[in-house]
């Protein structure tokens, strides 16, 4: 696994997606048409806990010595955190929410004018949701994969 040119942006762009990724999920989405209900609150809740976890991948690429020392990442982990990017900003967009009035419209559902249903978007948001599940623990996964690299006399 090699270091990718991508790798300084990513290496400088996952500390700042970590906290505003959670943020725009939460509470940004309303800034592009989205009804904001009782995701807000639970984003008030439980934001804190999501930005916790997604810093667990930026973290430990620090324990890579070849890493931290070119301040680029591999190409495993590069191509691992912008799928996880893209997909945390389509559930973002596609994510149900309701307020005691019953549902209320995701950015994709206002933005087509109803044309894009409560249950598609919710269906899309479940699919963005598996893909940011698989793509933050490929994350992990490359992230390990680097630290036990360079404990290894033949580094790449």
């Amino acid at each position: 696994m090699h270091i990718a040119r991508s790798g300084r942006f990513v290496f400088v762009a996952q500390w700042v997606a970590a906290v505003l990724l959670p943020l725009f999920f939460f509470l940004g989405r309303g800034l592009v048409g989205a009804q904001i209900g009782w995701m807000g609150i639970i984003g008030i809740v439980y934001g804190l806990v999501v930005v916790a976890i997604l810093l667990v991948p930026p973290i430990m690429t620090l324990f890579d010595r070849t890493v931290r020392r070119e301040k680029k990442t591999r190409f495993g982990y590069d191509l691992a955190s912008f799928v996880l990017w893209g997909a945390f900003l389509l559930a973002s967009l596609t994510v149900p929410d309701s307020g005691d009035s019953g549902h209320l419209d995701s950015a994709v559902t206002t933005w087509s004018g109803g044309a894009v249903s409560y249950e598609t978007s919710e269906a899309i948001f479940t699919v963005a949701a598996i893909l940011i599940g698989l793509a933050y623990l490929a994350a992990v996964v490359f992230a390990v994969i680097g630290i036990a690299r360079w404990r290894r006399p033949f580094d790449a």
